[in-house]
């Protein structure tokens, strides 16, 4: 890793989620690859919650909140690694990167991000804990794209590295939070126009899951952009290549 690059050279947040959008469209199969099942998952649990009444008291337990923080920090490991791995030449190393699993440093920090939100989630302002939440996540949140691509980065590391873009950073996370508070109220706000059946709970929480994976698309890919930018970390290439492991990136006088 190179030191950290000036100020006046940081990425720019509209152009790089206007690639997060290209990348996604060119990525359609294995984002419904990944969605589908989340939003199955959830359209199942809702659907059982509310066709059976004993059930009423699990409906808004903090546990599923927790478990699809988990899901959801799966979902952004795999896509940080395909947005790192964009147009890779085929080789070992790259195909290594693309099969591994998650590192559990990667789940036990998604995980303590999920518990900080829970935690937030009753303060008399839900946009106050969510904003606090956002606050606080974009201080470390470089941690992500550099376990998703094995380069793993402390806590102090991650702050020092991410610190000139703390405000872009919180940008990006805050606005994907407020995007999906939106969506999921106007999700329901719509459904309340259907008849009062399980399937209609079912097909929220399945709208609110895709939507939400759609928005970690964009995190993701905005993440493993600026670590790329902040870190000049390289795709690997092939052993025949002419130039293999050379580093070589324009600096800004």
């Amino acid at each position: 890793m190179t030191d950290r690059p000036h100020d006046n050279d940081a990425p720019s947040l509209g152009l790089v989620l206007v690639d997060a959008l290209v990348f996604w469209l060119r990525n359609q199969g294995v984002f419904w690859l990944m969605a589908l099942p989340i939003a199955g998952l959830a359209a199942a649990i809702a659907y059982v919650l509310e066709a059976n009444r004993e059930f009423i008291e699990w409906r808004h337990h903090w546990g599923w909140d927790f478990l699809f923080a988990l899901i959801y920090a799966m979902f952004l490991d795999r896509w940080i690694k395909e947005a790192l791995l964009e147009d890779a030449s085929p080789c070992d190393e790259a195909d290594e990167l693309r099969r591994s699993t998650i590192a559990v440093r990667f789940l036990l920090f998604a995980a303590a991000l999920g518990m900080m939100a829970i935690a937030l989630a009753p303060l008399p302002h839900g946009e106050l804990g969510a904003v606090l939440w956002a606050a606080a996540a974009c201080l470390f949140v470089l941690m992500l794209p550099s376990l998703a691509a094995a380069e793993p980065l402390t806590l102090r590391q991650a702050f020092a590295l991410g610190r000139p873009l703390q405000v872009h950073l919180f940008l990006l996370i805050g606005g994907a939070v407020a995007l999906s508070l939106l969506a999921d109220s106007g999700v329901a706000w719509g459904a309340e126009h259907f008849p009062d059946r399980p399937w209609n709970a079912a097909a929220i929480a399945a709208a609110h899951r895709l939507i939400d994976c759609l928005l970690l698309a964009f995190v993701g890919y905005a993440l493993a952009t600026v670590f790329r930018h902040l870190t000049d970390w390289q795709q690997s290439e092939p052993d025949d290549h002419p130039f293999r492991g050379l580093r070589l990136r324009a600096r800004k006088a």
